[in-house]
């Protein structure tokens, strides 16, 4: 991952300072429940841990939260935490598949993006959704893979057309470019949550 430009700030658990984009930053409710701001766009103090898994489970148990807020949060729970954060990073990859769709960028539906795959188009990002038929899975990955094209499995088939603003699709394929750079980065760390939980 290479580092952008950017205001640095201190996990709270490992204590490595980074850039804040690289970093997930929690705020307090009025109520001192304590919510993940993975935009940053929360108003209030805001108290930061690293990406994984690890720093987030060292964070609660040392009560660095509490410290970090002054007391003023109530103690979470690592499975609160983890599942805030997971959520945080679907909506943020659901969010950059529909700026993808609306600067025309994505190509939807198997036998579409089996065409643009065929053709060498730049393609960066493959999506197919959980509930694709095995054997049209089987096609798209074996088709990214010649291609070099990077292959995930996100989404349900009617997540997938939500998002695009279409009825169901099992498959879509992200050009080459910022969004797909973005997006790749977002489901690296969505996966390694996932796996390290």
């Amino acid at each position: 991952m290479t580092a952008s430009k950017g205001p640095q700030r201190t996990c709270i658990a490992c204590r490595q300072a980074r850039n804040q984009d690289q970093l997930v930053r929690y705020v307090v409710a009025p109520d001192g429940a304590l919510l993940v701001d993975y935009r940053h766009r929360l108003p209030g103090r805001g108290a930061y841990t690293c990406i994984e898994l690890q720093c987030l489970q060292a964070a609660v148990t040392k009560k660095q939260f509490s410290r970090s807020f002054r007391g003023n949060c109530s103690d979470p729970s690592i499975e609160m935490l983890q599942d805030g954060l997971q959520q945080a990073l679907l909506q943020r990859i659901a969010n950059l598949i529909g700026m993808a769709r609306k600067s025309g960028q994505v190509v939807s539906g198997s036998n579409a993006v089996m065409t643009a795959l065929r053709q060498r188009s730049k393609q960066a990002l493959v999506l197919v959704s959980e509930d694709i038929s095995a054997g049209i899975a089987i096609k798209i990955r074996e088709l990214a893979d010649r291609q070099n094209v990077s292959c995930s499995q996100l989404f349900s088939k009617g997540m997938l057309g939500q998002v695009l603003g279409k009825g169901e699709r099992s498959v879509l394929a992200i050009q080459a470019g910022p969004l797909a750079e973005a997006l790749l980065i977002e489901l690296q760390r969505y996966t390694q949550m996932v796996r390290e939980n």
